[in-house]
């Protein structure tokens, strides 16, 4: 029988049943097969897709090596590769200096130049030529170059150094057909800084500038030559910003897609604007933490230990990183290697003891604290004024001045009484830049002048041991010696923050703690906005699969 036939036999009860009999059929007929496909397949990502980044300042000149630009810095890891990650085998010699890379085959430049020992060389030697200025220069100084074959490289040291291997793989090269006819102190006059030649996951496509000189846009694309796995992302736009408020307003309105700071205090504006719109705040550990560094000779009164230790201890560090920076952003360090001490080791009424005794008759205690033109830190600051003043000190005066202005009249000068100021530790474990007492002037970042032979001898133990139960002992040892003299008031370390849409997936870091921002690229191979379903048994990545771009 016809089943219209039928279905106009029935009664206005039964149509209505036999309707919702059907819908619901369908229903779950369709849940039951989404579940079935969830069961057997798993999103995988896929090839495709346009990913924007906005960035705070403007590139100058993409070099990895004569930069200390942070833009140029991120710009560069994504166009550059690091010879850690060309290279095929790196071998450290038993007299721990002696170190053999070996680079991966068939390696090329953007523009289908090969890759070969001589690019790195180049680089090394380029950065040691004192023309380039190159920020790496103390790194790489004293270490000699020799070229074994077209892929094989041996790095020689004048003495063992724990941590140059971590060096060796950070070293972003530079292409001596590029670079090699020009020279040293003209580096930075190429046109290539601005339209780089690289062997990194992207290649540069175009920049978009505006009529006053600004540069508003950075396009880049998947490096289809390049030698690891290929980006997911297709296309990856930097969009630049004057202003770090401008940045997180473009978030807002889904002009970028994500944007990373340093800054704690954006995080807030970040926060009310996933809970409106949606998106993901990741936070990542990095080795940087702030301190109140002491300058004894400025001050007299600072040379007395128990000064600095008073000073030390009367510091609320709690009441900063809740009152500055809200819960489970900034955390209380206590030494400098970033370490966590639970409670002062003084009472108020102890604090206030040794401040008087100190004092001598009709003294008064005065400190005068430099502070840069940053909110967070200024607001750091008045919390320290009050937590000083309540303690005994008699007067303390707050100076802010611009970053520039403060690293050029009173870092480089060394002339302050107290500094607060952060310490970025390009190897986490590794403190000589800040606390051996050769680095006490400038250019040296030995901001408290510290100075102490056992401290130093445990120090350049640190770097020269490859065994890590020994360094630990050694860190143990230094950090005991450096916190007993309080040369400064360790206060908090502050992670990165990366704020993105919910749409990029696959986000993550290599390791932890960063020590610079640029290092949030090291997988954004892995980084996708596209997703495929694919069987469980076939959980492989499609990166030559095309997806559609948005």
């Amino acid at each position: 029988m016809n089943p219209k036939t039928v279905y106009h036999t029935w009664t206005k009860r039964e149509r209505i049943i036999g309707v919702v009999s059907f819908v619901v059929f369908v229903l779950s007929s369709i849940t039951r097969t989404t579940l079935a496909i969830n069961e057997w397949s798993v999103a995988v990502p896929v090839a495709g897709g346009t990913y924007r980044e906005g960035v705070v300042g403007q590139p100058i000149a993409i070099n990895p090596i004569i930069s200390a630009n942070p833009v140029d810095a991120d710009i560069s890891s994504l166009l550059y590769a690091s010879l850690g990650s060309i290279s095929s085998n790196i071998e450290k010699k038993k007299d721990e200096v002696t170190y053999t890379i070996k680079i991966k085959e068939g390696l090329v430049w953007s523009n289908g130049q090969p890759l070969t020992s001589n690019d790195i060389i180049f680089t090394i030697q380029t950065i040691q030529n004192p023309e380039a200025s190159s920020p790496l220069y103390e790194t790489w100084r004293g270490a000699t170059t020799e070229r074994i074959s077209e892929l094989q490289v041996q790095i020689t040291l004048s003495s063992p150094y724990a941590f140059f291997l971590n060096h060796i793989e950070n070293l972003f090269v530079i292409p001596k057909h590029i670079y090699g006819t020009i020279p040293a102190a003209n580096l930075r006059l190429s046109a290539y800084n601005l339209e780089p030649v690289g062997s990194g996951p992207y290649i540069f496509k175009s920049f978009l500038k505006r009529k006053d000189g600004f540069i508003s846009e950075y396009r880049l694309e998947r490096n289809e030559t390049y030698h690891g796995e290929k980006p997911f992302i297709k296309k990856f736009y930097l969009i630049f910003f004057e202003k770090e408020e401008d940045a997180l307003k473009a978030f807002k309105l889904r002009q970028i897609d994500g944007f990373g700071t340093t800054n704690p205090e954006n995080i807030i504006e970040a926060k009310k604007t996933i809970e409106n719109g949606g998106g993901i705040i990741e936070k990542i550990p990095m080795s940087r933490y702030y301190a109140i560094f002491f300058n004894p000779n400025i001050n007299g009164i600072l040379k007395q230990q128990s000064v600095r230790t008073a000073l030390d201890n009367a510091i609320d560090k709690e009441r900063i990183t809740k009152e500055v920076f809200g819960e489970n952003i900034a955390s209380p360090v206590s030494g400098p290697f970033m370490n966590k001490k639970d409670s002062a080791d003084y009472s108020s009424e102890e604090i206030r003891s040794l401040l008087e005794k100190a004092r001598g008759k009709d003294e008064r205690i005065v400190i005068n604290l430099i502070v840069p033109q940053i909110s967070f830190l200024e607001k750091t600051a008045g919390i320290i004024k009050k937590n000083w003043e309540d303690a005994g000190v008699d007067e303390v005066n707050l100076l802010t001045l611009p970053l520039d202005d403060l690293m050029e009249n009173v870092v480089k000068t060394n002339n302050y009484e107290a500094l607060l100021f952060g310490n970025v530790l390009d190897v986490s474990e590794d403190i000589y830049p800040f606390w051996h007492s050769s680095q006490r002037f400038y250019p040296g970042l030995n901001l408290a002048l510290y100075k102490n032979q056992r401290a130093d001898m445990f120090i350049e133990k640190i770097r020269q041991t490859e065994n890590k139960e020994e360094r630990e002992i050694y860190k143990e040892e230094a950090e005991q010696i450096i916190n007993g003299e309080s040369p400064a008031a360790f206060l908090f370390s502050l992670p990165y923050l990366y704020v993105h849409a919910e749409k990029l997936k696959g986000f993550g870091v290599k390791s932890e703690p960063l020590s610079l921002p640029k290092e949030r690229f090291g997988e954004v191979t892995k980084w996708h906005t596209k997703e495929a379903r694919a069987l469980k048994k076939q959980q492989t990545s499609p990166r030559t699969e095309e997806a559609s771009s948005e």
